[in-house]
């Protein structure tokens, strides 16, 4: 039996904006101290499963996350990156919950986010195509909470069983396991 076990990275110290009117250039200089940020490390609950491998996302929050779960080598790659916040070139300022709904209706409409949603499960492929040719049989990936869906659906598609999420939660494990057939 494979296991995977998705870990998304701990709390970032670096909250959402919660104030005021922000413009689209405000987003991006937050983007950026987000992506710096420190994390809130706190205790993971792993269970009873001895991971045998441990691979992470190359962003720093990630890689800090991998390190407070796992104790052994930790394997880096940028297949496990997040896919960017969408932006928007706009000079109106809106609150950041505003920015954040108008993100997700004008995903499926943009050419340049389905762009980076298709690299991104492209990434998740090549990924699992390399786990399913390695002999380790308890994966550890930790990331980001976006890659965690689109991951959770390629999962599903390859005959994984595991739990239903939509919103990753910081610090979480979620496991997903695969009998495999004999003949």
């Amino acid at each position: 039996m494979k296991t995977i076990g998705l870990v998304r990275h701990h709390r970032v110290t670096e909250g959402y904006p919660t104030k005021g009117w922000i413009s689209a250039s405000d987003i991006e200089a937050w983007i950026e101290r987000y992506d710096s940020s420190a994390i809130d490390v706190k205790p993971v609950e792993l269970g009873q499963t001895d991971w045998t491998i441990c691979y992470a996302s190359s962003m720093p929050r990630a890689i800090q996350t991998a390190k407070s779960v796992y104790e052994e080598d930790i394997i880096v790659t940028d297949l496990l990156r997040e896919v960017p916040f969408p932006t928007i070139n706009s000079r109106i300022r809106l609150p950041f919950l505003a920015w954040a709904i108008i993100g997700r209706l004008v995903a499926p409409f943009s050419k340049r986010i389905q762009a980076q949603i298709k690299d991104a499960n492209q990434r998740i492929e090549v990924l699992l195509n390399q786990l399913a040719f390695e002999n380790d049989e308890r994966v550890l990936l930790v990331g980001h909470g976006g890659m965690m869906i689109l991951m959770r659906t390629a999962l599903k598609k390859r005959g994984y069983t595991g739990p239903r999420f939509r919103h990753p939660r910081n610090g979480m494990l979620y496991q997903f396991e695969k009998s495999e057939v004999r003949r």
